[in-house]
This record gives C-alpha cells, sequence and structure tokens, in this order.
C-alpha cells in the first residue's frame, strides 16, 4: 500500500510517501503555503516531482479541528475537503486528524525521532503516558496513553492553545493587558507561538522604552539566542518562562512519567537556551509542594521537523490492522 502523508500547518506544509505503514524519509519535502494558492497544488506539485499518479490512502494532520469531511485551518484561509483531496491524489481513502493528534501517535514511535534530552540524568521512575507540546505557528498539546491491558495506545487531543494563560506577579499582569487589547483575555497561544513571542518583544520595547530594533518573531528569537539584544533576549526569557509553567501545567495534568517532549518551530529555535539557560526549567518545577514530583518527568526537545508526518505513518500502520 502506497499513502500520502501530509503535515499542514500555518505556514508550511510537508509530505512524503508511506509504503505499508513506514515513512519513506527519503520522499518527504517541506512547502511554504505563501507560494501556493491551496493545498490541492501543493499536492498535486509533491506527487509530480515524484512520479506517482495515484496512491491508496491519505493521512493529512491538520492545525484545525478535523472532521470526516475536511477541516479549515486555524492560522490561515484554506479549507480542506476530502472529496477534492481524494481527487487530486487518486486515493480511496482520506482520513483528516489534528496535527498535535498526529505527533501524538509519533511518540509511539520515539525512538525513530531526532530529540534532544533536556533533563539529562533524570530517568523516567515508572511507565506512563508521553506528552507532547510545542509553539509554532500557534501552540497545542496531545498525549500518548499505553493501554495497561494489552491493547492499542490511545492518544488523548485538545485544544491547549485556546486555554487562558498563566501569568503571576505585576509584570506579568502588565503583559496579560497588552495581549488582552481587543481580544478580551490572553490566551496560551497568544504568548506561545511565533506571533506571540514577537507581541512579548513589543511589550517588552514599551516596558523599556525603547524603540524595537527586530521586525520579525524570526530576528527576535535569533537576536536573544545570539544575545545581540537586550529586548530580544529578555522577551525570550519570559517566553520560556511562561513556556515552562505551561508545561509544568500539562504534565500535572497528563502524568507523563515515559517524558515531555516540545516541538515546535518557536520551541526549537530556543534549543541553545532552552538546553543551557534554567529559566524553562524552573518554572516547569516550580508547582509549590508538587515541585519534588515534577522531576518524575523527563523533558526533551523534538529536533525531527518531520515528526508529524511519522505520526500519519503510525496512524496508517494501526487503521490498516
Amino acid at each position: 500500500m502506497l499513502a500520502l502523508a501530509c503535515d499542514i500547518g500555518g505556514t508550511n506544509t510537508r509530505l512524503g510517501l508511506v509504503r505499508d505503514g513506514v515513512l519513506l524519509s527519503e520522499s518527504t519535502s517541506s512547502y511554504a503555503n505563501d507560494d501556493f494558492e491551496d493545498f490541492y497544488a501543493v499536492a498535486a506539485a509533491f506527487l509530480r516531482e515524484r512520479g506517482e499518479s495515484r496512491v491508496d490512502r491519505v493521512c493529512i494532520a491538520l492545525a484545525a479541528v478535523a472532521t470526516a469531511e475536511g477541516a479549515t485551518l486555524t492560522n490561515r484561509d484554506w479549507t480542506i475537503r476530502r472529496d477534492r483531496v481524494a481527487l487530486t491524489s487518486g486515493a480511496d481513502r482520506v482520513d483528516f486528524i489534528n496535527d498535535f493528534e498526529a505527533l501524538g501517535y509519533a511518540m509511539g514511535q520515539v525512538e525513530r525521532l531526532e530529540t534532544q534530552c533536556l533533563t539529562p540524568g533524570r530517568a523516567s521512575g515508572q511507565p506512563g503516558p508521553r506528552l507532547v507540546l510545542g509553539a509554532g505557528t500557534g501552540f497545542n498539546a496531545s498525549a500518548w496513553c499505553p493501554s495497561r491491558f494489552g491493547g492499542a495506545p490511545r492518544v488523548v487531543a485538545a485544544e491547549c492553545g485556546h486555554m487562558t494563560l498563566p501569568l503571576a506577579g505585576e509584570v506579568e499582569f502588565s503583559l496579560q493587558g497588552a495581549l488582552s487589547v481587543g481580544r478580551g483575555r490572553a490566551s496560551v497561544e497568544r504568548a506561545l507561538s511565533g506571533r506571540g513571542l514577537f507581541e512579548i518583544y513589543q511589550w517588552q520595547c514599551a516596558q523599556a522604552r525603547r524603540g524595537p530594533l527586530a521586525t520579525t518573531a524570526v530576528e527576535v528569537s535569533r537576536l536573544a539566542v545570539a544575545k545581540a539584544d537586550r529586548d530580544c533576549e529578555e522577551a525570550g526569557h519570559v517566553f520560556m518562562r511562561l513556556l515552562g509553567r505551561v508545561c509544568g501545567d500539562l504534565a500535572l495534568a497528563y502524568l507523563p512519567f515515559s517524558g515531555v517532549y516540545l516541538s515546535g518551530g518557536v520551541s526549537r529555535a530556543f534549543a541553545g537556551p532552552l538546553s543551557q539557560d534554567q529559566t524553562f526549567l524552573e518554572a516547569f518545577l516550580a508547582k509549590g509542594r508538587q515541585a519534588d514530583f515534577m522531576e518524575s518527568f523527563p523533558v526533551h526537545l523534538l529536533l525531527d521537523d518531520r515528526t508529524a508526518l511519522q505520526g500519519c505513518a503510525e496512524w496508517l500502520r494501526l487503521s490498516a490492522v
């Protein structure tokens, strides 16, 4: 069986071919969404480049609430419909799953993924769920939960980006006010995303009464990591502190004894500071009487940009049984 795996984000679309449940790593490609009118044009270009006229199945992971017939992306004005995908690919079956649901399925094959441990020496004390969460164009999380009775694992999807952002102290309440303007509240995604990082930076510049130097979130993260601009660096610290706090909250909700995995382009942009600076881990552990308990959860950074495609391959493998 030849299948097409698709990971559609707000900024980029990644595709790969899957044969008999295994992602063909040499077949994967990434495309900038701005270069295409719609997803169908992306899929047609990929198949044409691979010399494939049709596939048997398609699994699409997308940044939206998925239905059987398709979905409209949360952070891009694209609607993807099952019948149009089938027409473009020639597939007899098209499945839609949430992008973080796909990341959750990839946790079942975590040994195939490129990761970086942020808590060396901290081993899992007992088997349990794996939590994957991350900041990119948006923010979300899911949990991979092994069966206690020998059956297939479950993946619990969520919409964590729309939870209310947990803030503490007078300074952070000032940030809450800035992120809430015109929105009524500050959600997790308003801070923990590319757009959120840039808004944190703008707030930091206003607090310091300095004009902004950076013009994009990419510039903010680059200058922060290089320690080339103090406002970018401080915005990075705020971002990592909030990421650690939210990550810790979700760890208490899911009890991921088999590990916490950070994903997303913005998370990866801070790979160096996440492993060398204590800002993230201190916020992750800062849970009062549960601080020692938080040491039970190893934390890793997902470096593999094809993780969701691996999750689609796992979905295709499990659904074929």
